[in-house]
This record gives structure tokens, C-alpha cells and sequence, in this order.
């Protein structure tokens, strides 16, 4: 069971595979014939199983022929990213165009750049550099002409129209036809044919427009065509389609070629094909010169510059035709140019996608000069765009006429737009200016005989100017480039300014300067000396004031500081003796002084030695010192009022001193003990004579004080 299952599931992928590769094979059948419409939905459906190189390119042409630019560029870029190696450079350029359709026009220039720098083809970056710049020139000048896409336009194809008289005759897909009417499989629209209008019509729509001439217009394509002066020949593109039948070439494909016809009794007769067509190439597009003698086509016939170039062809008096002749490189690229059409004064304009465009098929004019056509120039915006661009006719007003396009904001494929020019085509490159006035630094006057130099971002001389009584100067520059200007004069100062131009044209750069004369530099220069003098004598005594303030801040600090910490000192030391004071009973605050009581130090009459009792109280006081090692103490003796006066001074000296004598003995520093022998001189008891106070007051007034002086 299992087995048949197996068998059944490869019988089913083994059909499946056969089918795709026969929806493939009719794809690229279909490719072939240029069949591309019915091509791509069969591309499209083998894509899941196949990416190969070959059907990824297939399918990008086809949307690339039909004009969907977006799928166009993605599967060129898909092509280009995976097989880059293998593909040929004619894919790049799709690829740029397609962008370029699509409005990515850095893109498409960095494609191109890419495949360039890749192949080290340094021409044709600096030629991509150019058209680059050329085509900012273009898009410079804005739109030149007012367009207006014409109301005769349906969603199927409509161009190549040229006004004849009172009529518009156009080249259109086949109308009023019935449903089953064949269809070209290219785009599977209706064929062409050659359709004209009254001009008084144009705007109500195509419902005016008749059969241009029942035996010009056939079951295949009939385009565009030209039409002597006198009216009565009549050149028109048609498929290689002659009495009924139909020819091809080796590919089976109906090229185009070129027919006369002429008026006979209002009736287009004599249909023949140009003796220089062919059924292996296409030879389309007539136009004629302006006095009628020469045929101007373009064809893809071998020899020529590549894919379709343009023609020129002698129309002899005798009705002949003189060898085709090839308008050359000037004229023709290796892409195409198609579409031709001559103005009253001989000049050329022609659709190209090879020279500088904006996309696709862009429409150019080749000025006659003396029977020569110069170099192409774009004719511009609006009438170019990104896509198809073609079919350009010119009214005798030299300003109107009609041009064809398929951009998409068109009512569908190719529609006919009627132009009028509103500006000239004055191509210049951008450019900018920088102006200015050279003026004295000092007294901002004008200064005359200036050498102004403009310099290159190198370093190299482009002009110079002298300036005159204005004292003014300009140059002209290019956009985007890097420069600089320097001025001189004798006895001054040079100057110079480097900048950088961007794409803004005709912007004018401010570049004035200033100059400074040695003279006065000289004198702004001693000014600026003694300035500086005098700016360092005010920083010297502005530094000396300062340290000197901080001096005194300072020194007021340490003063503070000192005063703060005596402060502290003697607050520590009135807390100590405070403490000594509740400590010691001895010690007694009495009025302003401090005292160590003791019992009564007695001395025996007229004598001073120390009496053993008073030896003993004194005891006290020694304990005290050392106890208190800060105590600076007085030793005062007192004497009552009996005796000499002076005698009572050196008793009390004496005493006092030998009181004093018995401490230091004792372990009291001799520089702590103070004696002081008052005499008589500070009684306790005033007595006014001997006899006026008792013994009990004398007494009293005899005594030993010991009174603490200083206590640290």
C-alpha cells in the first residue's frame, strides 16, 4: 500500500514538473514573438520553483516592454544582485532607466556608477559625471513649456500626431471596430492605424476622428508618417505588409518599412514600400526636410551606431532615392533614436534614451547649422520625464505643436499632449558669484588698487582683479566647488577668505574683506604694548593688594584666633580654679582677690623667723601649690603702726621673705612665690596713734597674707 502511495506521489511531482516546464517553454515562446503580455503571468507562475538567470531576465524585459517600470526595476535589481557576473551591462542600463521611471534618479545614476567602477571604465564614469551635471542644467530651467494631454486620448495607445492643415492627424490603436478585431499580443492592444480630426473638435474627444485613408490603414500597423507641402505624397510607417500579404523575417517577425502614396482624385494610391527597406530590419519614422529633398527615418539596419539610429536619404528629381546615409555619432548612440521630425529652419528632433534623459525616451533638437546638426540638446521639462517621450511635431509657429507619452498620470499607454514653449532652451551650468568691497580695518573707507586673486581649493590662480574707486570685485564660480580668495596692497596687511559653493545658482557669496596698514598696525600695536604694560601694573598692585589683604585677614585670623584660644584657655582656667576653689576650703575669693587662709602665721616681736606653729600652717599652703602647679602666689606682710615706719617696711620685707624661703625649701618653685613686706602701710584696723587701738588691733594688723596673684 505503502508502496503504490509512493509511486503515486512521484507520478503527480514527475506531471507537476512536466507541466511547469511546459508553461515554460510557451513563456518563452511567447518571449520570442514578443508576445510579452501573455508572457509574464506564465514567468510569474514558475517563479516559486524557478529564479533561474534566464527567466528572472525574461520577465524584467517583459515588464520593461510594457512599461511597468516598478516590477521592471525589481526584477532587474533581482537579476543584477544574483547574477551580476554573468549579465551584460545592457541590463544595468535597464535597470538605471527603470529607476529613473520611477523617480529614483540617485539610484539609477549609482547603478550605473557601480557597474562602471566594477568593469574600470573611467570614461564612462566621467561621460555619466557629465550628463549628471548636464541634466541639473536642464532641470534648472524649470518647465519650458505649458502641455495639455489632449481629450481625443483613450486608455489605449494614441501618437504621432501632426498637424496637416485644419486636421490633427494621429497614429491610434484601432477604433470602432468590433470586439473580435485582431490585437497586437506585444500589449494586446488593437493595431494601429492613421486617424485625423478636425482641430475645432479636438477637445470634445476621439468621437470626430475618422479613418485617415481607408487604403493607407490596413489589418496591421500603420504610424507615423510626413507629408510633402503640396500635399499629394504621403510617407508612412507601416509592417512589412504590402496587396494583402504579410512578410517576415527569418524569426518570423513583420518588420517595419517605409511607403509612399500618393494623392490621386482625393484617394491615397499607389502604395509601393521605399526601395531601402528590407525584410530583415525595420526602417520607420519618416520625416522630410523643409524644401522636400531629403527623408529623414530611423532604422535598426546593420552599420549603424546600435539598436535604432537615424537617416537621411536623397530625394531625387527624377523621384528616385540616393543611398541611405547615417547622421552619425554626433546624432546616434548605441541606444535608440527613433521619431524624427524637422522644424521651417532645419532643425532636428528626434526621441533618444541614449543621450543625457530623465528616463526612457526623451525628446532632443539638433540645431542646423550651415547644413550641419550640432551636438543634441534635452528639450527639457515638462515635455521629458521618466518614461516614453516621443513623436514631436512642430506646429509653423515655431512655439506649439503635439508630443506623445505613456507617463502614468496619462489616461493609459501613449497619449498625445499638445505643448507651447514658454522659455527658451538656454542650457548653462551652474554657477554662483562672490562679490565684495575691500575697505581699511581701521577707518572702514573704501581702499582702491587692491589685487583681488580667485584660487582653486589646489592653491592655483583662476583670475585676479584690481580694484577700482568703488573698491569692489566679483567672480563667477562653479556650484559645488571649493575656493579662496586672497587680497594685497602694498603697505597693508593681506587677507583671504576659503569657502565652499553649493548647487543654489546665481547665489552671490558676500566675500568682503578688511585690510589692515602696516602704519597702523604699528600704532595699534604700541597701543596694545602700553596697555598690556599698564594692565600688568594694575595685575601688580591688584596681586598686591590682595596679599595684602589676606595678610591682614590673616594676621586678624591669627589674632582671632589666638584671642579665642586664650579665651579658651583662661575659661579652662577659671573652670580649674573654680574647681580648686570648691575643692580647697583654703582657697576664699575675697573682694578682687583670691587668698589661701590659714591660721594666724605669728612672728615673735621685732623678729622674722618662723615660729614652729607657723611652720606648720604654712604646711597648708605648700600642699595647695603643689596641687595647683599654676598658683603664683604673694607672700604680704603686715606690721601695726608701732615703731618706724621704715622699719616696719624691712621687718615686713623680711618676714615675708622667710616665709617665702621656707616654701621654695619645701619643693615650691622659687618663680611661683612672691614676697612682699607691706610694713604698715595696709592695716586692717585704723589706728590713729599707738595708744588709739588695742592689742587685740594690733594684732589684726600684724599678719601674713598669702594672696594668689596668677594661677595658670
Amino acid at each position: 500500500m505503502i508502496q503504490r502511495i509512493t509511486y503515486t506521489v512521484l507520478a503527480v511531482c514527475f506531471a507537476h514538473m512536466v507541466s511547469a516546464q511546459q508553461e515554460l517553454k510557451r513563456a518563452n515562446a511567447y518571449f520570442g514573438k514578443a508576445y510579452y503580455m501573455d508572457a509574464i503571468p506564465l514567468y510569474e507562475s514558475a517563479l516559486p520553483q524557478n529564479k533561474s538567470s534566464s527567466l528572472v531576465q525574461n520577465l524584467a524585459d517583459c515588464y520593461y516592454n510594457t512599461f511597468d517600470m516598478k516590477n521592471a526595476a525589481r526584477w532587474y535589481k533581482y537579476l543584477i544582485s544574483n547574477y551580476g557576473s554573468k549579465i551584460q551591462g545592457d541590463y544595468h542600463f535597464k535597470w538605471s532607466q527603470s529607476l529613473k521611471a520611477i523617480g529614483e534618479y540617485e539610484k539609477a545614476s549609482e547603478v550605473l556608477t557601480d557597474y562602471y567602477t566594477a568593469q574600470g571604465n573611467t570614461q564612462k564614469l566621467e561621460q555619466l559625471q557629465k550628463e549628471n551635471s548636464y541634466l541639473e542644467n536642464i532641470r534648472a530651467l524649470g518647465n519650458r513649456f505649458d502641455i495639455m494631454n489632449l481629450a481625443i486620448n483613450t486608455p489605449t495607445a494614441e501618437f504621432g500626431a501632426v498637424q496637416i492643415d485644419s486636421h490633427i492627424v494621429f497614429s491610434a490603436a484601432l477604433k470602432k471596430k468590433e470586439g473580435t478585431a485582431k490585437r497586437y499580443r506585444w500589449n494586446n492592444q488593437h493595431y494601429l492605424d492613421l486617424y485625423s480630426q478636425p482641430l475645432s473638435t479636438i477637445d470634445k474627444g476621439d468621437t470626430s476622428s475618422t479613418d485617415f485613408s481607408k487604403t493607407v490603414n490596413s489589418k496591421m500597423h500603420e504610424g507615423t508618417f510626413a507629408m510633402t507641402q503640396d500635399r499629394k505624397t504621403l510617407y508612412f510607417t507601416r509592417n512589412n505588409f504590402l496587396n494583402g500579404k504579410r512578410k517576415t523575417d527569418g524569426d518570423k517577425i513583420s518588420r517595419l518599412k517605409i511607403y509612399r502614396a500618393d494623392l490621386v482624385d482625393g484617394e491615397w494610391q499607389n502604395i509601393i514600400e521605399l526601395p531601402f527597406n528590407s525584410d530583415d530590419f525595420s526602417t520607420e519614422h519618416p520625416a522630410l526636410s523643409p524644401d522636400g529633398t531629403k527623408l529623414y527615418f530611423a532604422s535598426d539596419r546593420p552599420g549603424g551606431q546600435g539598436s535604432f539610429d537615424l537617416y537621411e536619404v536623397a530625394i531625387q528629381s527624377d523621384g528616385l532615392y540616393g543611398a541611405p546615409i547615417n547622421l552619425g555619432p554626433t546624432i546616434n548612440t548605441d541606444k535608440k533614436e527613433q521619431f524624427p521630425f524637422l522644424d521651417t529652419n532645419g532643425n532636428l528632433y528626434f526621441a533618444s534614451n541614449g543621450h543625457p534623459g530623465f528616463g526612457l525616451l526623451d525628446v532632443f533638437i539638433a540645431t542646423n547649422e550651415n547644413g550641419i546638426f550640432q551636438k543634441p540638446d534635452n528639450l527639457g521639462l515638462p515635455v521629458n520625464s521618466g518614461y516614453d517621450d516621443f513623436s514631436w511635431s512642430l506646429n509653423r509657429d515655431g512655439k506649439t505643436g503635439y508630443f506623445a507619452s505613456n507617463r502614468p498620470e496619462g489616461k493609459g499607454s501613449d497619449d498625445i499632449y499638445s505643448f507651447s514653449e514658454t522659455k527658451p532652451l538656454i542650457i548653462e551650468d551652474c554657477k554662483q558669484f562672490i562679490a565684495g568691497t575691500i575697505t581699511n580695518r581701521t577707518t572702514k573707507e573704501p581702499i582702491t588698487n587692491v589685487q583681488v586673486r580667485l584660487l582653486d581649493a589646489t592653491g592655483n590662480e583662476l583670475e585676479t582683479r584690481v580694484t577700482k574707486e568703488d573698491a569692489k570685485f566679483k567672480f563667477k564660480l562653479e556650484c559645488n566647488t571649493g575656493y579662496r580668495i586672497e587680497a594685497h596692497k602694498e603697505s597693508y596687511e593681506g587677507n583671504s577668505k576659503i569657502f565652499q559653493t553649493n548647487k543654489e545658482r546665481d547665489t552671490v557669496i558676500d566675500g568682503s574683506m578688511d585690510l589692515y596698514s602696516f602704519e597702523e598696525r604699528a600704532k595699534q600695536e604700541a597701543i596694545v604694548l602700553k596697555q598690556k604694560e599698564e594692565e600688568a601694573k594694575r595685575r601688580a598692585k591688584a596681586l598686591e593688594e590682595k596679599r595684602r589683604k589676606e595678610e591682614i585677614a590673616a594676621k586678624e585670623k591669627r589674632v582671632l584666633e589666638e584671642r579665642q584660644a586664650m579665651e579658651n584657655k583662661e575659661k579652662e582656667r577659671q573652670r580649674r580654679i573654680a574647681g580648686a576653689i570648691e575643692r580647697e576650703e583654703a582657697i576664699v575669693k575675697e573682694q578682687q582677690r583670691t587668698v589661701i587662709k590659714t591660721e594666724e602665721i605669728h612672728f615673735d616681736y621685732s623678729l622674722w623667723y618662723l615660729r614652729r606653729e607657723s611652720r606648720e600652717r604654712l604646711g597648708k599652703v605648700i600642699k595647695i601649690m603643689k596641687a595647683n602647679p599654676g598658683i603664683v602666689l604673694e607672700i604680704g606682710t603686715h606690721t601695726d603702726i608701732r615703731g618706724n615706719a621704715r622699719y616696719n617696711k624691712k621687718l615686713s620685707q623680711k618676714r615675708a621673705e622667710s616665709a617665702r624661703d621656707f616654701l621654695i625649701k619645701n619643693g615650691i618653685d622659687e618663680k611661683r612665690v612672691i614676697a612682699k613686706g607691706y610694713g604698715e602701710s595696709q592695716p586692717i584696723v585704723e589706728c590713729a596713734t599707738e595708744e588709739a587701738c588695742s592689742e587685740e588691733d594690733h594684732e589684726w594688723n600684724r599678719r601674713c597674707e598669702f594672696v594668689i596673684v596668677k594661677w595658670e
